[in-house]
């Protein structure tokens, strides 16, 4: 028996070199057609293509746009409190605003015109009241109630607020931070973050940071809602 891979024949020796002479796989050409594969799911593509979709959203419906871009952390790139509009701006200042649209209870959209230039996102600061535009988040009990109440005394108010900053300007998200302050016809100012949690249609958050004295009337306001349990106090998982 010979070797393997050595024969005889006619009386002449010859090695086969099938096996030692195999080309190897062209293992390079291989790994590139997969990375190239693999390319389309990269961070660098998915992102772009999550971008794309945001903004033909936010076509459609931008506060839908807005909150997709916070559960994406998509907010350095399409900012809610810069101009709505590619237009650059300067920043947004403390005092009197126009309103140009009710978001929700506690979140409004101010600027000069009309249009979608100029206009800037605020976010009371201190109230968080339930949720009622946010994506793929059934509609929260009395949301629709609060963001009626904030309608209702903006538009008494002649469409237009007063900002005040207390403590961080910005959050995490972009959104212009404020106190909101409503003039009403008679002469009565009225406080809209603390009134917004005095009436039961917002929580206090008091974990940020802006000045003691503003939280201790959210508190206070907090106390006096849940003692009469209007509104969200009302509800059996409210948690009195």
């Amino acid at each position: 028996m010979c070797p393997k891979g050595i024969h005889f024949s006619q009386s002449r020796l010859f090695v086969r070199t099938t096996h030692m002479t195999r080309k190897p796989k062209n293992t390079r050409t291989k790994s590139r057609r997969s990375s190239r594969k693999r390319t389309w799911l990269s961070p660098r593509y998915s992102g772009l293509l999550a971008i794309v979709a945001l903004l033909a959203l936010g076509m459609i419906n931008p506060d839908a746009r807005d909150n997709v871009a916070e559960a994406l952390n998509l907010s350095h790139i399409i900012s809610p409190s810069k101009p709505l509009s590619s237009k650059v701006q300067g920043p947004i200042t403390e005092g009197v605003w126009t309103v140009a649209r009710v978001v929700d209870g506690d979140t409004i959209i101010v600027g000069a015109s009309a249009d979608s230039a100029g206009q800037y996102r605020v976010r009371l600061i201190g109230a968080d009241t339930p949720e009622v535009v946010r994506p793929n988040t059934p509609v929260e009990p009395f949301g629709p109630e609060a963001s009626e109440f904030t309608k209702q005394k903006i538009a008494a108010a002649g469409n237009r607020v007063r900002l005040v900053f207390d403590g961080d300007q910005v959050d995490k998200y972009n959104r212009t931070l404020a106190m909101v302050y409503l003039q009403m016809p008679d002469g009565q100012e009225i406080w809209l973050n603390e009134r917004l949690i005095r009436e039961g249609l917002a929580r206090a958050q008091t974990q940020y940071r802006y000045s003691k004295g503003a939280k201790d009337a959210f508190r206070r306001a907090e106390t006096e809602a849940k003692n009469a349990r209007r509104n969200i106090w009302s509800l059996p998982f409210s948690g009195i």
